[in-house]
């Protein structure tokens, strides 16, 4: 039985081991995207992005992190990481107190959490990281004890969590990764080969709908091109993210995800490999310059051990309404007039040039007309009326002649979002869209430390004998007695008395399933005349041998990593 299987039949079962055991329910942590409009507490006042929130943008913020406080125990949420610029302008003191207002909440509850400096939360050379630090330096955990280190300057951190017998790190990186930064996270990911890494980080992708990149990357896009965004001044040794991508990502096996923010777009990326060959989860999550500054939208991600998953949803407390890929498509149409001066300047194209391309690629041609009427998102007249009206609000109700009818940019549909573009009416999620699922084999992201793998042996053993069928045991109880005895000997070891949890499993439960492997059969009764209570201590409670052929020899490996871990 893989443990994958056994750790199913343990959660179907409903068996809660503590720490150490098969787990019951993933690993979830949420990401914060650019908040800096919600820092900035905008109202509605005719600029771009639309504000259509009368409460103003300052109280998304806090419905973002109630809402997390709020569903912690409900959705199981471990960790939060702001993925950077935290405020829209560095200096001004009072986007900094609303944003620490908000985030304190986080710390009042004790959730761990990190944050990157964003290119917004600079307030200029040559001190340009102060109000960055002193609101969100490392000062202000260091008396909770997730939050393990930060770099020399401060600007670095690192929260390290463990999830049964998994042990997670997140290290988190400020604008542009410094050298220093790079040097220091290096020597943690190496010391802890046992830990998977999840990195938090701010300008690394940007995403130009057909094709994207990493900031200093080579594309092809009409020709060569590299995607450059200014480095901020002060940043000593900085390194685009292709370079932080080189030099950090790709050189450990103990990388699983990147995740970031700073470009207007969501996007993921599967193409990059650890030092393993395994694949680099990369994501970017930013929506700040849709409506509101974003409509309140966090990324939620859950890390499936058991079901060998990485899933992920967004969903906007605000709205109360989770995701879909058609607003992201929506916010695109938009995108494509309102950033059009930054596209051309990267295209090196006049702005006629531009709206001809627009023409050409994004709109109808090519696409079965009115096919998006079709999707399973869009179908129903009240979900077409709501993302109708939101392409109005993007252009605060007056969209320029082109861009006013979603249904004339079927093409971008097909370029850009569908999941199979030579098959139109396959709307399941594509690389650009706010949910997913991917399988992810967990265990080649980390080496086992001896102790995870007796917690490892513990959890296939344990999901065995609970997996036990009647007609297998000599009582009904037997399997689940026989597990509390392998709970209480893990426990023991979990505390580091990895001789006497080894005792208490010979005894406890090797002594009861080892009559095939020593007899050739199950022990059987004593002889009349010896008392009750030796006689059950004598027989096998696990008295089919092809069941015994299954348990026996992981009790047999559940004593040999307990001798392992001892010696070590």
């Amino acid at each position: 039985m893989s443990r994958a299987a056994v750790a199913r039949t343990l959660a179907a079962v409903g068996l809660l081991l503590g720490a150490s055991a098969a787990l019951a329910d993933p690993f979830v942590f949420v990401s914060l995207p650019d908040t800096q409009v919600y820092a900035e507490n905008r109202f509605p006042d005719g600029r771009f992005p639309a504000v259509t929130d009368t409460r103003g943008t300052g109280a998304i913020f806090f419905d973002q992190v109630e809402w997390i406080v709020d569903n912690r125990e409900s959705r199981g949420i471990r960790y939060v990481g702001h993925l950077g610029d935290i405020v829209q302008d560095g200096n001004d003191l009072g986007e900094w107190a609303l944003a620490t207002d908000a985030m304190r909440m986080l710390l009042d509850a004790d959730i761990p959490h990190g944050t990157v400096m964003g290119n917004h939360d600079d307030n200029h050379p040559p001190d340009y990281a102060r109000n960055y630090l002193d609101h969100f330096g490392p000062q202000f955990f260091e008396d909770r004890p997730w939050f393990t280190a930060s770099s020399p300057g401060g600007g670095a951190n690192l929260q390290m969590l463990e999830h049964g017998p998994y042990k997670l790190g997140f290290l988190n990186f400020s604008i542009d990764h410094p050298q220093s930064e790079i040097d220091w996270a290096t020597g943690i990911v190496q010391a802890n080969p046992d830990t998977i890494f999840v990195i938090g980080t701010h300008r690394y992708l940007f995403d130009l709908k057909i094709v994207g990149g990493r900031y200093g990357e080579r594309i092809n896009f009409f020709g060569s091109t590299t995607v450059e965004d200014n480095f901020v001044d002060g940043v000593v040794e900085p390194n685009n993210a292709q370079d932080f991508f080189d030099e950090f990502v790709t050189q450990h096996p103990n990388i699983l995800m990147v995740h970031a923010g700073h470009f207007h777009a969501e996007w993921l990326r599967l193409d990059g490999l650890n030092s393993a060959a395994k694949t680099v989860i990369q994501i970017l999550t930013d929506y700040q310059s849709t409506r509101n500054g974003g409509d309140g939208y966090l990324r939620i991600y859950e890390l499936d051990f058991d079901a060998e998953e990485f899933r992920f949803e967004t969903y906007s407390p605000s709205l109360d309404r989770k995701r879909t890929t058609l607003d992201h498509y929506v916010e695109t149409i938009f995108l494509a007039y309102d950033q059009r001066d930054q596209i051309i300047d990267v295209l090196g194209a006049s702005e006629e040039d531009y709206f001809d391309l627009l023409e050409f690629f994004f709109k109808s041609t090519g696409a079965p007309d009115g096919f998006l009427l079709q999707h399973p998102d869009f179908d129903e007249p009240e979900e077409r009326a709501y993302y109708e009206r939101y392409l109005d609000e993007l252009f605060l109700g007056d969209p320029p002649e082109g861009f006013g009818d979603i249904l004339e940019w079927e093409g971008l549909w097909l370029l850009g979002f569908a999941n199979d573009p030579q098959d139109p009416f396959d709307f399941r999620d594509s690389v650009r869209s706010p949910t997913g699922v991917l399988g992810i084999d967990y265990a080649d992201y980390f080496v086992p430390s001896a102790d995870q793998r007796v917690a490892f042996a513990f959890e296939e053993l344990i999901g065995a004998l609970t997996a036990l069928e009647p007609a297998d045991l000599l009582f009904r109880s037997a399997g689940r007695a026989l597990a509390r005895r392998a709970e209480s000997a893990l426990r023991h070891a979990e505390n580091g008395r990895h001789r006497y949890a080894k005792r208490l499993l010979e005894r406890g439960v090797l002594r009861f399933t080892d009559g095939c492997a020593e007899g050739g059969s199950p022990d059987g009764f004593w002889p009349i005349g010896r008392s009750s209570w030796w006689r059950w201590l004598s027989l096998d409670w696990v008295d089919r041998c092809s069941a015994q052929e299954t348990v026996h020899p992981l009790v047999l490996e559940a004593v040999a990593r307990l001798e392992e871990a001892d010696a070590s």
